[in-house]
């Protein structure tokens, strides 16, 4: 498994320019994408417990174009993701099976769902948010991950 300590993730994700417009290659690679405070917490309310400007611009940057796979209850709770397509497990949307089909590129979450996929990853990509906020859902195990490379990106927000 191959560790990148790196700021600047655009360089670790196939990318092409089309007009202004970023937009991922598809290479059929499932890749995970994570925020976590230093207090280990990824969630709070079903919302994020910080709002890190610098982290959201750099999700757009790596999801923009490309196919998210998420669970109902973050779904609902996240604004609309212009500019991507948005594949959603629960209740009343699809199940994982159906969801995983449609070959999303990104998995965003929730915590259940970061649970039951990463051990499909090739990449986790983990945004350490300099934030202490108490939550209410700590990051899962991460110990069946079994891809090649974690990615991490530490923010001074």
């Amino acid at each position: 498994m191959e560790l990148v300590d790196t700021h600047d993730l655009g360089s670790c994700v196939e990318r092409r320019e089309s007009s202004s417009l970023s937009i991922c290659t598809k290479t059929k690679k499932m890749k995970t994408i994570i925020a976590v405070n230093k207090a280990g917490y990824i969630g709070k309310n079903d919302k994020l417990p910080w709002n890190c400007k610098e982290d959201l611009k750099h999700f757009k940057k790596l999801t923009m174009g490309c196919k998210l796979l998420v669970g109902r209850t973050t779904y609902e709770s996240m604004p609309l993701l212009k500019g991507r397509e948005v594949i959603v497990v629960g209740k009343g949307y699809n199940t994982l099976e159906q969801a995983l089909e449609k070959k999303p590129d990104w998995i965003i979450g929730g915590k259940r769902i970061y649970e039951s996929t990463i051990h499909l990853c090739d990449e986790l990509h983990i945004s350490e948010i300099n934030d202490e906020t108490i939550g209410d859902t700590k990051i899962p195990e991460l110990k069946n991950f079994s891809g090649k490379k974690i990615i991490y990106k530490f923010d001074t927000d």
